[in-house]
């Protein structure tokens, strides 16, 4: 699996677990889940994108998927 591909799909998880979990009023903000989450567009009224989980996800999709092609 590409960079590209991999940091892809890891944008798409950090967008989607935070959202998952309430958005900005829900358990993700108020929980220790809630570190590296930012807003990305000020004015949205529950959009959130948490860092962490996007850059864990894409490596390791990178990791599995490079060492699944072996």
């Amino acid at each position: 699996m590409k960079w590209l591909t991999a940091l892809l799909l890891g944008g798409l998880v950090g967008f989607i677990l935070p959202m998952a979990f309430g958005g900005q009023e829900g358990d993700w903000l108020h929980s220790w889940a809630g570190a590296g989450t930012v807003r990305p567009l000020p004015g949205s009224p529950g959009l959130l994108l948490s860092i962490p989980a996007a850059l864990l996800t894409a490596v390791a999709l990178r990791l599995f998927f490079n060492w699944h092609r072996n």
